[in-house]
């Protein structure tokens, strides 16, 4: 028996060491270095995935880190009409809107001979001296450089670039700590640290340079597992929970059905802040959401209960600002209405112990004193009777007490200042 128990320890623990160790994609396992940043980086489609493969250690072209660059700075290709300043740009590239789009905006400069060099890798010194041109103007102090062994071997033209993206702290000095590799090519892992780490520096890039609106990151909401999306883009200016994802709507005041018509509003508030996953205030507590009800069906016989739908206009943030807020209950497919056969059983059970009783009654005025009998006959007599009451008298009007809550689903991405 212990050396079964030993096996199936061993076995436990090969199973667990092989679930830590499992590939986020193909070739990125989850303890890879960059795991954190890769993961990012193809969430926001910064850079994208071969099939189910990342390829870290392949080397990125200046292309390829110019169109991972816009991406992360909150740009979408776009025709442009501006002529093609480069001979070595061809119109059928796929990248072609990328490079023209980077050369109007001053990103990624070409070539004194006209040319953008397309398909050149890219070094590591390279991806700092861009870097830092598009960050705000200070000078990097490059006392910051000593800490770094090889800090020699970065080349004259970009040690103050360099200085500045420590500074800054956008940089990548795997896998020795004290070295940064300057000279080395830049693979697609130290791409995505480079560009995750920028994209949590947004604040630091030149305006002119940056979308009107970038998309930092993608988060994630766990309010139930019930939702069909959980994801939330934070922007530069907002919040966006996409539509399909699940929140709490907690009744305001007492609500009752009977009191209520077409067209009045009903408020339900967030009892408590909601966050991302990942630790982002998205709905504060306190927030109001007015919804108009937009149908009444009053409680009928045969235990038709009373039915009240809602529509959902707005949310009010604490702060007084009002956006536009699209959802519906899915409680009861979207019917503010008591559960059916709640009446139904309570008058059931409400029956048997009258029937119970009356049974034990009877025994005991008759006489007999068969007490058993009676609550044997006394009870489905009643249970029967308390059931078929329960069936075909009108059904039961719907209360909700402030405090009690509703599940509601977005049906449209719900949109919240920063």
């Amino acid at each position: 028996m212990k050396k079964i128990l030993a096996m199936f320890a061993v076995f436990f623990m090969m199973c667990a060491f092989n679930a830590a160790n499992a590939a986020v994609y193909s070739d990125v396992p989850a303890n890879y270095w960059a795991n954190k940043e890769i993961t990012a980086v193809v969430n926001d489609g910064v850079l994208p995935l071969k099939g189910n493969a990342f390829l870290p250690t392949k080397d990125v072209t200046r292309s390829d880190f110019n169109s991972a660059l816009l991406k992360t700075l909150g740009h979408k290709t776009a025709s442009l009409s501006e002529k093609n300043p480069f001979s070595d740009v061809v119109s059928s590239r796929a990248d072609y809107g990328d490079i023209l789009l980077s050369s109007k905006l001053g990103l990624i400069y070409g070539y004194n001979d006209g040319t953008f060099k397309p398909d050149r890798i890219m070094t590591k010194a390279e991806a700092a001296s861009v870097i830092s041109h598009i960050t705000k103007d200070f000078k990097g102090n490059t006392k910051s450089l000593n800490q770094f062994k090889d800090k020699n071997a970065i080349p004259a033209w970009a040690t103050r670039q360099y200085a500045k993206t420590i500074d800054l702290g956008v940089y990548v000095n795997y896998p020795d700590a004290d070295e940064l590799l300057p000279n080395k090519n830049l693979n697609r892992a130290e791409a995505a640290v480079l560009l995750y780490k920028l994209k949590q520096q947004i604040g630091a890039v030149k305006e002119q340079y940056v979308s009107k609106e970038t998309v930092l990151r993608t988060e994630h909401l766990d309010v139930t597992k019930k939702a069909e999306v959980d994801t939330v883009k934070i922007t530069s200016t907002r919040k966006i929970v996409e539509a399909k994802n699940i929140i709490k709507g907690y009744f305001y005041t007492y609500f009752t059905s009977k009191d209520v018509q077409v067209g009045d509003t009903v408020t339900f508030t967030a009892k408590n802040d909601i966050y991302t996953e990942e630790g982002t205030l998205v709905i504060p507590a306190k927030t109001t959401m007015k919804a108009k009800v937009a149908s009444v069906e009053p409680k009928k016989w045969w235990n038709k209960n009373d039915k009240v739908t809602v529509e959902f206009e707005s949310m009010t943030l604490p702060c007084g600002v009002c956006v536009p807020f699209k959802a519906e209950v899915i409680n009861n497919n979207g019917v503010l209405t008591e559960n059916r056969w709640a009446k139904p059983v309570g008058y059931t059970v409400a029956g048997a112990a009258v029937g119970a009783g009356a049974g034990v009654g009877v025994a005991g005025f008759t006489g007999h004193h068969h007490y058993g009998n009676g609550v044997a006959i006394g009870t489905p007599v009643g249970a029967g009777l308390g059931l078929l009451t329960g069936l075909t008298t009108p059904g039961r009007t719907y209360k909700a007490n402030d405090g009690d809550f509703v599940w509601l689903e977005l049906t449209q991405d719900l949109s919240i200042p920063n």
